[in-house]
Parts: structure tokens; sequence; C-alpha cells
């Protein structure tokens, strides 16, 4: 039912809730941006270069979401 659904939300949701949540959407999206510029600018030439440089910013942006995500969690 939508309607007990919104109650139940309403009732459980706290703001420390929504302040952590779009916390954390900015730091990853930050991280997924930032990795993205340093990989790009750093690539090699030609497309395997911009591949390489992709596939190495979408891992490292992967890698680093997890342990900002831990380090937030604990904070």
């Amino acid at each position: 039912n939508p309607a007990t659904y919104l109650q139940n939300t309403v009732d459980f949701l706290e703001l420390h809730d929504i302040v952590s949540s779009l916390a954390k959407g900015a730091v990853f999206g930050a991280i997924a941006a930032l990795m993205g510029c340093y990989s790009g600018m750093n690539s090699g030439r030609g497309a395997q270069g911009v591949g390489a440089a992709t596939k190495s910013s979408v891992v490292a942006a992967a890698v680093l979401i997890l342990a900002a995500n831990y380090m937030l969690t604990e904070l």
C-alpha cells in the first residue's frame, strides 16, 4: 500500500540519514569526476590510450569510492 509506505518512511527517516546520503553522493561524484579528469589528462595517444585510461579510471574510482564509503560510514 503506498500510503503505508509513505507513513513508514516519514516515521523512521531521520535528518541524519538525509544529510549523510547527500554528503556521500557528493563525495562519490567528486571522486568519479576527479579520477576521470586525471586519467583523461594522462591518457596515451589514440583509441588504445583512451581505452586504457577509461579502464584505469573506472577501477581507481571504484576502489576509492569503496574506501571513502568506509571512512564516511565510520565518521
